[in-house]
């Protein structure tokens, strides 16, 4: 019988960076990289975890574990100057996240609200009628750095970041948008 306290540990792993950063943000400027890193690691897991056996979904791993490794390693070279203790406490709460133990609650969030999201970022939300290739998409957003998250079955896109990135990326994407249209 699964123990109740099991979690999924690339999102505890998340959430514990997520909070580690939202703790240093009181008294450490944090680098965008960092910021960036977790959201792009948040939008593939988010995508691997829709579906964890398909092959496509699982070369994605690599992937986030690399940036989450390097959100790590900032935040917790940051987290050198808040003491000992505290050093301690995160690593703890990071070694119990790798181990599936729930260390923060996840809130899953299905509305034009997207965990993570830095309030100073626009986005914007659209709908396909059809499933599109997600491994497009990913390339577009990384090259015009942006971020992006899928919703309802691969159609309902999220894409935020800077306002002029956006713009470039929605150019980029503008051939995904013709296929959507009948004439």
């Amino acid at each position: 019988m699964p123990n109740d306290d099991q979690a999924n540990p690339l999102d505890q792993r998340w959430l514990v960076l997520d909070n580690l950063l939202k703790e240093l943000f009181k008294t450490h400027e944090i680098p965008q990289e960092v910021v960036q890193n977790l959201q792009h690691a948040r939008a593939l897991t988010n995508y691997y975890n829709d579906d964890p056996t398909a092959q496509e979904r699982i070369k994605e791993l690599p992937k986030i574990d690399s940036l989450l490794n390097n959100a790590e390693q900032k935040l917790m070279i940051m987290a050198e100057d808040e003491g000992t203790d505290f050093v301690e406490e995160w690593t703890q709460k990071l070694v119990d996240a790798s181990q599936g133990k729930e260390v923060f609650k996840d809130h899953k969030i299905q509305s034009k609200f997207i965990p993570g999201m830095p309030a100073n970022f626009d986005f914007v939300r659209f709908n396909f009628r059809d499933e599109i290739q997600v491994e497009r998409f990913y390339e577009v957003c990384e090259y015009e750095n942006v971020i992006i998250e899928f919703d309802d079955n691969d159609k309902s896109v999220f894409i935020f970041g800077e306002k002029d990135n956006i713009s470039n990326a929605l150019r980029e994407m503008a051939s995904f948008f013709q296929e959507q249209v009948n004439i």
